[in-house]
């Protein structure tokens, strides 16, 4: 899997491979913004994830989540740092843990910045 630089290359590089619905928060459900199709969280799995930050605002946060319906709809969720916070319940925020799942790719988690020695 690729990673990705950039939100909006990972978003087309998504898009391309199906996941062409975009997903917002609403309490305790994700809502489909132009069908209105509504997602408790048993009624779809995260299938990858994508890690972004900002370089110099650590507020720059930035999460996209790609995900499956039980119905068959693809698409994506897009989380702000501390945007949704007030906004969805604990219980949906839980099923985008997915450190301890092992059919999540998590290829696309922030990696390491590797240091370069004073040497080389």
């Amino acid at each position: 899997m690729n990673h990705f630089t950039t939100l909006t290359e990972a978003m087309e590089d998504l898009r391309n491979r199906g996941y062409t619905h975009e997903f917002g928060p609403k309490h305790d459900f994700l809502e489909e913004k132009s069908t209105e199709t509504k997602l408790k969280g048993e009624e779809f799995n995260v299938d990858e994830f994508h890690r972004f930050e900002g370089t110099s605002d650590p507020g720059d946060e930035m999460t996209l989540y790609a995900i499956t319906a039980a119905n068959g709809m693809k698409g994506v969720f897009v989380s702000a740092q501390g945007t949704y916070a007030n906004e969805v319940s604990p219980e949906l925020m839980a099923k985008f843990n997915v450190s301890d799942r092992a059919e999540v790719n998590t290829d696309g988690a922030v990696k390491p910045i590797d240091t370069i020695s004073a040497d080389q």
